[in-house]
């Protein structure tokens, strides 16, 4: 997937996308001084777009927008977590299936196992094992959900994609600012973008999230670090 930051106008169309094509419920939200809505990921919400505040290049302040998202990818970390529930496609995709349980979840070393040990009620061992799975993505996209009794995330519309049709969000863009497609194709096409938007924003960049290769590729206008980036919780 290549996403296009320069031509996203935060309409949030992917959003409302996403959550028709996997029949995801709205989440009740309050306002905290930003237009980004939802807030961050949770199990009702496998998409979001980031909004940040940045004064640019040529001193102008405006908005910098971000399709937040699970980025699929090549040694996803998840795996390494729970293999009985995370399945990498040969097409890419990171997938989560129902063995992906917080029971599934593995302690990776002694540390782990002996604090696990010490947790006594069921709701703790549960809540330790979330965050572990959780925070072994270097993006914290997985979440629990507690209708289901997985983890859930972006799927890359795998279904919409075996079916031949593209992802919910990339059908819904009014703008084409998501992509998706062969790797090659997709790598000619943000490279050949890229050169375009350069000459405008001096500061653009091509970026995948700087843990490793991952299937979705993003062109900035500005460098990774002025939207909120943080390698404790990703981009």
């Amino acid at each position: 997937m290549f996403i296009d930051t320069s031509k996203c106008i935060a309409c949030k169309a992917c959003q409302v996308a996403c959550k028709q094509w996997h029949s995801l419920p709205a989440d009740t939200t309050l306002f905290e001084g930003s237009y980004q809505n939802p807030p961050a990921f949770s199990e009702n919400n496998l998409t979001y777009v980031k909004f940040t505040e940045h004064v640019d290049y040529y001193g102008k302040l405006r908005w910098l927008f971000f399709k937040n998202q699970c980025r699929h990818c090549l040694r996803p970390k998840c795996s390494q977590r729970n293999p009985k529930g995370v399945k990498r496609l040969k097409t890419g995709m990171v997938i989560f299936n129902t063995a992906c349980t917080w029971e599934n979840v593995r302690l990776l070393n002694k540390a782990e196992r002996a604090a696990y040990k010490l947790l006594t009620a069921e709701e703790d061992q549960k809540a330790y094992k979330i965050d572990k799975f959780v925070n072994s993505c270097p993006f914290l996209v997985p979440r629990y959900s507690e209708n289901l009794k997985t983890f859930v995330k972006c799927d890359f519309c795998f279904d919409r994609i075996n079916s031949g049709k593209t992802t919910a969000c990339e059908l819904t863009c009014p703008v084409g600012a998501i992509k998706t497609g062969p790797a090659k194709d997709m790598a000619k096409e943000a490279t050949a973008r890229f050169r375009k938007v350069k000459a405008d924003y001096p500061e653009a960049c091509l970026h995948n999230g700087g843990f490793g290769k991952t299937n979705v590729v993003f062109l900035l206008t500005e460098s990774p670090g002025n939207y909120d980036y943080s390698p404790a919780r990703g981009l």
